[in-house]
């Protein structure tokens, strides 16, 4: 690689070896940078140092941190990802001084609570600076003497000081020149924190093999820029958290492949078959992935290479075989060895483990022992096995465990069968073991679509027993993580609060529970009477489905109504048991649905082409105050009913149904797609009739390109208008959303069979409203027949306020709106797609804006 015949002997030199010539971090620092001299030793976008340079302030600093601190006294730096700090550690350990890391995105008290318990000296940035040097002090610290008090996350507990000592970083570095045949010629990316385990490990990998470091702080300057510096800079190699990952990759694809880039490693958290693909779709199309796992007790454990041709099984990937001079057993609760495949304890055996805790000895002695031949044993706490190749997997900690049902079920399973799911972009699941039951957050893609957790629960019903299935099921757009990118598990949203199940009573609510579980993919035991259907994860779709199964199984007259305003299966039996004996039709009738009882003047807010009133009912409840809120869906999408084929005619329809409620204004009134042009036709209408209307809530109501052509005055001649219409033929089917994210697209048959198709849709179309159909199909004809709305639309001419909520993807030009109105037009950007901002977790973003257009007043 280099030559330099002693540079080569010193890092192939094997872990444990007596004749090592640097036993030590700080033996070997000094002999890497002998041997490296004017290479590059480190690098940020802003500064590069040679291991010659490094070298000297190295020891300069070391010689000052010899005279102005006290003897024995571990010394704490504040690490950041940038050339000072890494001189600074090497300083520490050069001098022979244990070194305590300090992260600057700690919080105040943790970061006081660290320099207490650990009684260590701050080192001052001006330390060198300041500090007059007399005379030139070498010290030779010994294999065994502590070099790094690491204090762990506290994701387990309180915070613990682990002894490391100065043997350590040289194991690392062995490590990273076996397993990922780190040295000289490499150029290593750290995108890991330094101030953490995982990030030191990565320093001693590179450095102390005489790579050449690059340095790119992740936290301070985002992945902004991050792939374009790698190509740059020629990396050769890249080390990451796998969360890190994943949101950086999911910016890129394959256009964006890193040609020098042999080798990516992930570390920190479990990673994924996905991550592995994702990496390969990206930056990595030739090279190796890597994922390696260790602890702060035993450093490196475990290292699992991908080259190009693996092949990656589904789930969370093994962390492989074990690290050098670490054997690891696996014990059952009596510590005795299981065999090949057995699941029990990690223990873990090597001199190359921590020397215990920090001024901690009764944990330290229930953690760790010393054995006969001078290693030490550790006992991990985490449950894992063996493979017959000697490679070990991982299986969450051993008090993550749960009983379900009787069955042991362990999270991390549960975790990776979320992962596979096509929206999801992270998850992470508890366990409650007083109740017996798991909880699952998962983040998701919105623009590949924002599940409910029914759905998230089916598609987890088609690879995990039932009983695995969480009965929680939390959808956010990110999970939680701490400054060292682990999960905040103290500051994970808890579900909706429900009660202890109760069994259903009666028949009819016997039914329901049943239709509910086999809807919202739930087990019969986990929910009960008393729980609302929408807590339990329903949505529109479910609601439909719902409904439908209690008309055609009771035979008895339901709607959308009843549900909203009896949510729960005891309400809701008692509700349609009383409609079976009167058998007359709701009151508020068939198109106004009421979400939200309360005082004052209402808001009426007009749903979009297909769907119940219900499908609104996640913003609803998340809106401030408590005014009363009225939901207005389009006639015959639930009950026997010609459905109107136009804007006009919808608003005309909606006005008597919001004049049966409130006769007379000031009027707030608000839709959601479709129902966005609505409710401003219905806006102009009333104040023409005299009436005053509060700013009109236009929620992401998107402006079809016809519509948009004819408004700018470029209506499409007869013959673009055919061409329009012929491309429909496909379209509307690329329009809709997957609602499970692994449909395959079907073959669109051959013209003339799409010909027909496309007749037989029409013929639904004109007849919507009184034909009953199924629910699928009931949607996409009222998805068809509001496309076909907004393109005839002709606006009213109208002078009051709109505020237009958009979600990110709506791409509309904001001038299209002057054409609505004269008066004043305002715009809110919220995160989320069409669909998923009423969904959550963007319900509650969409909530807020909506409860700003309301709290702005009279017009």
């Amino acid at each position: 690689m280099t030559g330099d015949k002693h540079l080569d002997a010193l890092l192939s030199t094997p872990a444990g070896s007596s004749e090592s010539a640097a036993p030590t971090v700080a033996a070997r620092w000094r002999a890497i940078a002998r041997s490296r001299d004017d290479a590059a030793a480190i690098r940020t976008p802003e500064q590069s140092i040679t291991f010659a340079q490094a070298a000297t302030r190295v020891d300069d600093l070391a010689r000052a941190i010899l005279d102005t601190t006290p003897t024995d006294s571990p010394v704490a730096v504040e690490i950041e990802s940038d050339i000072d700090s890494v001189i600074s550690m090497l300083a520490v350990w050069c001098a022979g001084r244990s070194l305590v890391m300090v992260d600057p995105f700690l919080p105040d008290d943790r970061r006081a609570n660290i320099l207490e318990l650990s009684g260590a000296h701050l080192l001052a940035p001006a330390t060198v600076v300041d500090h007059e040097l007399h005379e030139t002090r070498v010290v030779e610290p010994a294999p065994d003497d502590p070099a790094v008090l690491l204090f762990t996350s506290g994701s387990t507990g309180t915070p613990k000081g682990v002894v490391l000592a100065q043997r350590t970083p040289v194991n690392h570095a062995r490590d990273g020149r076996r397993f990922m045949e780190l040295g000289p010629d490499d150029r290593a990316a750290v995108l890991l924190p330094l101030s953490f385990g995982g990030g030191l490990d990565a320093l001693a990998m590179s450095v102390l093999n005489g790579a050449t470091m690059l340095l790119w702080d992740v936290r301070r300057r985002t992945t902004t820029g991050l792939r374009d510096w790698l190509s740059a800079e020629g990396a050769t190699t890249a080390h990451c958290t796998p969360s890190l990952l994943r949101s950086w990759l999911g910016e890129l694809d394959a256009e964006d492949a890193v040609d020098s880039l042999r080798l990516l490693s992930t570390c920190g958290e479990p990673a994924h078959r996905t991550d592995v693909e994702l990496a390969r779709n990206t930056i990595l199309p030739r090279g190796v992935f890597c994922c390696w796992a260790g602890a702060s007790e035993v450093g490196n454990l475990a290292f699992n290479l991908f080259p190009p041709e693996r092949e990656v099984e589904d789930g969370a990937i093994p962390v492989g075989i074990p690290a050098s001079d670490k054997f690891v057993r696996i014990v059952d609760e009596d510590d005795r060895d299981l065999p090949t495949g057995s699941t029990g304890e990690v223990i873990v055996e090597s001199a190359n483990i921590a020397s215990g805790y920090h001024a901690n000895p009764e944990l330290t002695a229930a953690r760790f022992t010393s054995l006969p031949d001078g290693r030490r044993r550790y006992r991990t706490g985490d449950l894992g096995r063996l493979d017959e190749n000697g490679a070990l997997a991982l299986l969450g900690r051993g008090d993550d465990a749960i009983k379900v049902r009787g069955y042991l079920v362990e999270p991390l399973e549960v975790e990776s069968a979320l992962r596979s799911l096509p929206w999801t972009t992270d998850a992470v699941v508890t366990a409650d073991r007083e109740e017996g039951r798991l909880t699952a957050h998962v983040a998701v893609d919105p623009q590949k679509w924002s599940p409910s957790p029914a759905e998230i629960r089916h598609e987890l019903g088609k690879t995990l027993t039932p009983w695995m299935i969480p009965r929680d099921i939390v959808v956010v757009s990110e999970i939680p993580r701490n400054e060292r990118g682990k999960v905040d598990r103290g500051a994970l949203p808890p579900p909706p609060p429900r009660p202890t199940p109760e069994r259903p009573r009666g028949l009819t609510e016997m039914a329901l529970h049943r239709f509910w579980g086999e809807i919202l993919g739930l087990e019969p035991q986990s929910f009960g009477r008393h729980d609302d259907f929408v807590k339990l994860g329903g949505d529109s779709l479910a609601a439909a489905k719902m409904l439908s199964e209690v008309q055609h199984h009771l035979q008895l007259e339901v709607n959308t109504a009843m549900l909203a305003e009896a949510p729960t299966i005891a309400q809701f039996a008692q509700r349609i048991e009383a409609a079976a004996k009167e058998r007359s039709k709701n009151a508020t009738g068939a198109t106004l649905i009421p979400l939200r009882k309360g005082h004052g003047d209402p808001i009426f807010l007009i749903a979009g082409a297909g769907s119940l009133a219900t499908s609104l009912t996640p913003v609803v409840r998340a809106l401030s105050g408590d005014r009363p809120v009225y939901a207005i869906q389009s006639r015959g999408v639930e009950k026997h009913g010609r459905a109107d084929h136009s804007v006009r005619a919808a608003a005309r329809r909606a006005i008597a149904d919001i004049r049966s409620v409130q006769p007379h204004g000031p009027y707030q009134i608000g839709g959601y797609s479709l129902g966005g042009f609505i409710a401003v036709e219905v806006a102009a209408r009333l104040t023409r009739a005299g009436e005053t209307c509060h700013p009109v809530a236009v929620l992401d109501s998107v402006i079809d390109p016809v519509l948009a052509q004819r408004l700018s005055g470029n209506a499409p001649n007869v013959a673009q208008r055919v061409r329009d219409s012929l491309r429909s033929l496909t379209k509307t089917e690329e329009t809709l959303p997957d609602r499970t994210g692994t449909e395959e697209k079907k073959p669109a048959g051959s013209p003339v069979q799409r010909v027909v198709q496309e007749i037989a849709l029409n013929a639904l179309v004109l007849t919507a409203g009184l034909v009953p159909l199924s629910t699928p199909v009931q949607w996409v004809v009222f998805f068809r027949l509001g496309t076909r709305m907004i393109r005839r639309h002709r606006p009213s001419p109208y002078s009051g306020p709109i505020t237009v909520v958009k979600a990110r993807t709506n791409t509309d030009d904001p001038a299209l709106w002057s054409h609505f109105t004269s008066g004043r037009v305002e715009f809110l950007d919220i995160d989320g797609d069409h669909i998923s901002m009423i969904r959550a977790p963007h319900a509650a973003e969409t909530a807020r804006a909506l409860d700003e257009i309301i709290g702005d007043g009279a017009p």
